[in-house]
């Protein structure tokens, strides 16, 4: 019997290069949860899973940025970039960081950042949205969301979208009654509503009733990065 752990690591890299279409990408993560649960448990693939979270995002996202190059030139500048990525870019880190007072720059926190790179001119380049990876919010949300009204604060950074993807593990976002909810909301969700770009939930669970204008499936992020990337091309 094959390695359950070896099979994840094999089916990101084939997200990454492209061998998986990105929209099926997570689904092909999660089928091989009963392979993994029947060799270890649930709580080991949950922390297996969990602790790969980001690098699975991070290869959708490449999977699906290097489709759409492959079908049009249009898109040969846009590049799915790291942290450390965006800190060996000048221009880059330039144009993403948050300037305190008149001495100190930080970046943002951010597990994937999406950049256009222009070849001819450098300066040109931007930095159009990141994306932070998170399984569990408790507290974290809240980072998120300052961040996003940091970028705002400055007309260089305005214009960056923050895009939070995550498996909701403590059901903040989904509606129902009960203690820290507001009208079958939790706190958490009602301030990545109204702060950040987006959120998308990597969940079998979550349903179609509990989304709206900013909270959606994962499967609609890749749909919402294209009206962004078209309009950077047109």
């Amino acid at each position: 019997m094959s390695d359950p752990k070896k099979e994840v690591i094999s089916v990101i890299e084939d997200i990454q290069s492209g061998r998986i279409e990105p929209h099926k990408a997570w689904d092909r993560i999660r089928g091989l949860k009963d392979q993994y649960v029947q060799q270890y448990n649930e709580q080991s693939w949950h922390s297996y899973v969990g602790n790969r979270f980001q690098a699975v995002i991070h290869a959708i996202l490449r999977g699906y940025v290097k489709r759409l190059k492959d079908e049009d030139a249009d898109y040969r500048g846009v590049e799915v970039l790291t942290e450390g990525q965006v800190k060996r870019n000048e221009i880059l880190m330039r144009k993403m960081v948050v300037k305190y007072g008149e001495d100190f720059y930080l970046l943002p926190d951010a597990d994937s950042v999406i950049a256009w790179l222009d070849s001819d001119e450098a300066w040109n380049s931007a930095v159009l949205a990141i994306v932070s990876c998170k399984t569990s919010l408790r507290e974290r949300i809240a980072q998120a969301c300052y961040w996003k009204v940091k970028l705002l604060s400055s007309d260089i950074t305005k214009g960056i979208r923050v895009f939070l993807a995550t498996t909701d593990n403590d059901n903040d976002f989904i509606i129902r009654d009960g203690r820290e909810r507001f009208e079958g909301k939790h706190r958490n969700r009602v301030m990545a509503e109204y702060e950040l770009d987006g959120v998308y939930i990597l969940r079998d669970s979550f349903e179609l009733a509990w989304e709206s204008k900013k909270v959606k499936r994962f499967d609609k992020m890749l749909d919402d990065l294209a009206a962004i990337l078209k309009e950077r091309t047109n």
